[in-house]
């Protein structure tokens, strides 16, 4: 609908035409965005599957019960990061030893093969 409200011919209509669908695409969905952007940067399992999600709300025919269902599917992964973080799959906790595993060896200059080292004002 929106296109047809705001369609103008030419070149210059289309880039106006452009321009306002993509300022209205990210002022209605800038914290889906931001959300889907921040997974990808965690997980790339877990932004895939919540971006599978948002499709299937948008496509499916069923538009009430799947958005029932997705806002109970995220209820529970809500809760379940809430209580359980451990059993989340795919969650790696900040004090676990897997976290500090992966940090070994790494410091603050890059060079992975250098301890890091605490001086005065650094931390430790």
């Amino acid at each position: 609908m929106f296109l047809m409200e705001h369609w103008q011919p030419g070149r210059t209509g289309a880039l106006r035409l452009g321009l306002l669908h993509g300022g209205w695409c990210v002022g209605c969905c800038w914290a889906l965005m931001a959300a889907l952007f921040a997974l990808g940067v965690m997980s790339i399992g877990w932004m895939a599957f919540i971006a599978g999600l948002i499709a299937a709300e948008k496509l499916l025919p069923w538009r009430q019960a799947t958005s029932r269902a997705i806002a109970l599917i995220l209820l529970v992964l809500g809760l379940s990061v809430a209580i359980t973080p451990a059993s989340v799959p795919g969650l790696t906790l900040p004090d676990s030893p897997k976290a500090m595993n992966s940090m070994q060896g790494k410091s603050m200059t890059g060079n992975s093969s250098a301890p890091m080292r605490a001086g005065k004002g650094e931390m430790k």
